[in-house]
């Protein structure tokens, strides 16, 4: 194989018929002003041509990478790039996600944490023990999900105990997140105040976003629904004079719970030519949740939204049967709000605690772990908390992240083209 990757006859932006060579295997650096042409050799040519060059050798047709005005590019491996730009903006990714280190925590967990018995309260250990079966779990079947849910018994009492797996502590899934605010740690309550002047009535144009179409339709269900529960609505009243149940018939609809508890026995209308009014701010907040991927859209929503710590789990994201698992009187959230420098330390005094059955269940768990963290305090992140934003973080941060990834691959002979590495790093 060439030690060296030849360029001849660049032509593409600001190169002028450019020939080169480049030395593999080593770390080269791209220098030059502005506009002369580094962003364009390195990622238009170097990166995108070996991309290119690698399907093709599989047999693929890339049709969104075009070979460029060049003569020949020769000795090209496979291409990684390593940009400053953030790929994921979820308010559901962290630190702990996307470097897999909270995966591994999970596990530890999973594996080896201890609870309450909901009946007795004595400790409950995890159900597996690695040299002997201590109890084996019962499945049970739901007839309608068809899902099966394993239990064992306490030891103290006998009483059955969910098992819970990985899923049970990651507050991206059903299984772990806090029923109340999904996970996120924080809920989301409507700006009433943005969405309607008080002193006009609905069809004087009280709600801001209906034009004459949209007041007539609602006004139509929102008598339906008043009809149903046995009041009136007038469409006419300044929304200052509303009864309480009419508020919230109108902010909140006939499914939430807050005009709910007005007619508890009363089931809402089953169409909307009935009654069945999903309110304004209800209407909001659920738009804003199917589109909470989309970055513009969620800046331009939040100007009608105010934003609360979870009141159920106090931000911490999990269910409380999640949050009472202790791996050496620490539950998982409390690990997930230590720097990785901290965290580090917590795991290799918990390593030397362990008990000999234990060690043979976390050991392939806390190596993993510690090679990640180990890669991660050598790009200089050690000082990044754990269940910090990915949208919170800087290029430079976001880039570093990459970096330690890249460094724990068993990849050889591959190209790495990175855009300013040392860009918000110290020395």
């Amino acid at each position: 194989m060439p030690d060296q990757i030849t360029i001849r006859g660049a032509r593409l932006h600001n190169l002028k018929n450019i020939t080169l060579t480049i030395p593999k295997n080593r770390l080269v650096v791209l220098t030059g002003v502005s506009g002369s042409g580094k962003s364009t050799l390195g990622f238009d040519l170097l990166y995108k041509e070996g991309q290119r060059q690698y399907l093709e050798a599989l047999g693929l047709i890339a049709f969104d990478l075009a070979k460029p005005p060049v003569d020949s590019i020769r000795g090209l491996s496979p291409t990684i790039c390593v940009d400053q730009h953030l790929t994921n903006r979820s308010p559901r990714s962290t630190v702990g996600t996307v470097t897999d280190v909270y995966t591994y925590l999970r596990v530890l967990y999973a594996r080896l944490g201890y609870r309450q018995c909901p009946s007795c309260g004595g400790q409950v250990p995890p159900p597996y023990d690695p040299l002997v079966d201590r109890w084996e779990p019962i499945p049970d079947f739901d007839g309608d999900t068809d899902v099966a849910e394993q239990y064992y018994p306490c030891p103290q009492c006998g009483a059955l105990v969910a098992a819970l797996d990985m899923a049970n502590f990651s507050f991206n899934k059903p299984a772990g997140a806090c029923p109340t605010c999904t996970g996120l740690g924080r809920i989301q309550q409507v700006d009433t105040k943005q969405l309607v002047d008080e002193q006009k009535s609905i069809a004087g144009g009280a709600v801001i976003c209906w034009n004459a179409f949209l007041i007539d339709y609602h006004t139509a269900c929102l008598k339906a629904a008043a009809a149903h529960y046995g009041f009136v609505f007038d469409p006419f009243v300044s929304i200052k004079e509303y009864s309480p149940q009419q508020k919230d018939l109108l902010f909140y609809g006939v499914q939430s719970p807050l005009f709910q508890r007005h007619f508890p026995r009363t089931n809402p209308p089953s169409t909307v030519r009935k009654g069945r009014f999903e309110g304004i701010a209800t209407n909001l907040l659920r738009r804003y949740s199917e589109r909470i991927l989309d970055m513009e859209y969620r800046e331009k929503m939040e100007g009608y939204l105010i934003t609360q710590t979870c009141p159920d789990c106090a931000g911490m994201r999990l269910r409380s049967e999640s949050r009472n698992v202790l791996l050496h009187g620490k539950n998982i959230v409390t690990l997930s709000r230590l720097s990785l420098d901290d965290l580090s330390a917590w795991l290799d005094m918990l390593s030397t605690g362990l008990k000999p059955d234990e060690k043979q269940v976390a050991f392939p768990i806390l190596n993993e772990l510690n090679e990640r963290l180990q890669h991660l305090m050598m790009v200089g992140a050690g000082y990044l908390i754990l269940d910090r934003s990915t949208p919170s973080l800087s290029a430079g941060e976001a880039q570093r992240l990459r970096l330690a990834a890249l460094l724990g691959s068993g990849l050889t002979g591959v190209l790495y083209v990175l855009d300013e590495p040392t860009m918000g790093t110290h020395q």
